[in-house]
């Protein structure tokens, strides 16, 4: 193999590696999967849980789109400690700068609305948080006593990806409680998370499962800059060759 090909090779291998998901495992009972099959209207969801996920790195920030904020609703709680458990979202720049969405007392369709403005202000429900981020740009956190975990993967104890994303494709109809019936479209979201180190978890992921809409992620400079000198590295290979 020539050096150029080579080089793509290793930049497309190490690429692959930082966006590869969490593992979702368990099939019965509350699993990831089953509860996203139980609010799918006339049958199973086209999502499957492991292979459709956002991959990670391209997970970690988010921003919101359109002028009216975006929307988060709590789909399910499931965690043993469920009750001091809290979620929310945090600067991009700065981890110590964030606004919480949920605590523990929060039950499934509570819902909050999300505004960012000009300058960074953060507004919950219209109530501006005295918080504001240093770009529009934020990540998810789920804290538990003793521990935070975060959409980037590399702030998490020993980088473990505890979250997965999945965004809807316009097939699935879903049934969700304080919401109804409605189409799962390309502008929501639906996020699951596992509160335990996830190399001690049971690994099903569906501790807190949130939907989001009015937001797009922010794929990592680093992510994109692997992708595109591995693209570019099979390229000039393949014109040499020529």
């Amino acid at each position: 193999m020539n050096r150029k090909l080579l080089a793509a090779a290793i930049a497309l291998t190490a690429w692959t590696g930082s966006a590869s998901a969490i593992v979702v495992s368990g099939s019965t009972g509350n699993a990831l999967q089953t509860n996203l099959n139980n609010a799918t209207v006339g049958g199973n969801s086209s999502i499957d849980v492991n292979a459709d996920q956002i991959a990670d790195g391209l997970d970690s920030y988010w921003e919101i789109v359109g002028g009216s904020g975006s929307t988060t609703t709590l789909v399910l709680e499931l965690a043993g400690k469920r009750e001091s458990n809290t979620f929310g979202i945090y600067d991009r720049n700065d981890t110590s700068n964030y606004v919480e969405l949920f605590a523990g007392s929060d039950v499934a369709s509570a819902q909050r609305t999300l505004t960012i403005d000009g300058g960074g202000a953060v507004f919950i429900d219209g109530v501006d948080q005295g918080v504001n981020l240093s770009t529009g740009q934020f990540g998810f956190y789920l804290a538990r006593p003793g521990v935070q975990f975060y959409s980037d993967s590399t702030l998490n104890p020993g980088g473990t990806d505890q979250m997965a994303a999945y965004r809807g494709t316009g097939v699935d109809t879903l049934d969700l409680a304080g919401l109804g019936q409605f189409l799962w479209t390309d502008d929501q979201y639906i996020i699951a998370w596992e509160d335990m180190p996830y190399g001690r978890s049971d690994k099903d992921v569906n501790d807190l499962v949130v939907l989001i809409d009015g937001v797009v992620n922010v794929p990592e400079p680093g992510t994109l800059a692997l992708l595109g000198l591995g693209l570019a590295g099979l390229g000039a290979a393949r014109r040499r060759k020529a």
